[in-house]
């Protein structure tokens, strides 16, 4: 057998040259995006679904809004609001949390403004303006609430966590203003009394909208409503409050 004839190599073809890295040069690594995305997902899925279960538990109540439809509802798969949830209950009572939490963070800045405007200048009327305004524009936007507690009081309340069901804004409010105001003539006025004459001046046209409102030709829904309702309960108050003067408490 004849011996293989090995070629000698070629001399490789001239190319671009690519120079080598230097030895201290460190390439950046890739930002690990995707826990990132993850939790943002899941945040907006766990919007989502709270969405979707406010606007079913207002319009249908408790027994009757299933997890599968809030799912659906919510553009998301029929087991995700179990899964972040865990059941019913769980997310109703995170639902109405919202709320609430919502509520305070929006009524409290008002009240505290509203109060401070009454022991500066000693003026009612402004200051209330300020916290009912505020109140019912509040009411008129989370109308989700107000059904909300409507159907928990047919209900016996039943479904709702311990704490409290009122605005603790609006209270505090309230209760600073009768004590910045001479006292009216006549039996004092009761700041818990004068809280629940304020929620049912405020909440009732909203809740009852479709029933006593719409017999009269009335929309709570609408601005020119809003704005004259708005101005009466001002006027009741002012009455109610006795319409004097604070003495103001600082220079």
């Amino acid at each position: 057998m004849s011996p293989q004839l090995h070629a000698a190599p070629s001399a490789a073809a001239p190319g671009p040259s690519r120079s080598a890295p230097a030895a201290n040069s460190v390439e950046p690594s890739p930002t690990p995006a995707a826990p990132v995305t993850r939790r943002r997902d899941a945040d907006a899925s766990r919007r989502a679904i709270l969405d979707a279960a406010e606007q079913l538990f207002a319009a249908r109540g408790y027994e009757r809004a299933s997890l599968g439809e809030i799912g659906r509802r919510a553009g998301v798969s029929a087991a995700l609001p179990a899964y972040f949830y865990g059941d019913k209950r769980a997310l109703y009572e995170a639902v109405l949390e919202r709320m609430l939490v919502e509520r305070e963070e929006r009524l409290e800045p008002l009240a505290e403004r509203a109060a401070q405007e009454l022991e500066r200048s000693g003026r009612l009327r402004p200051a209330l303006e300020l916290l009912i305004d505020g109140y019912i524009d509040f009411l008129r936007e989370r109308p989700a609430l107000v059904r909300l507690m409507g159907r928990e009081a047919l209900a016996g309340g039943r479904h709702l966590a311990p704490g409290p069901r009122h605005s603790v804004a609006v209270a505090g409010g309230l209760a600073r203003f009768v004590r910045s105001l001479p006292p009216p003539p006549g039996p004092s006025v009761d700041p818990q009394q004068l809280l629940i004459t304020v929620v049912a001046l405020c909440f009732f046209p909203i809740e009852h909208n479709d029933t006593m409102l719409a017999a009269m030709g009335l929309d709570a829904t609408a601005e020119q409503f809003a704005d004259d309702r708005k101005r009466h309960v001002v006027d009741v108050l002012e009455r109610v409050l006795g319409g004097s003067s604070a003495a103001p408490s600082g220079p």
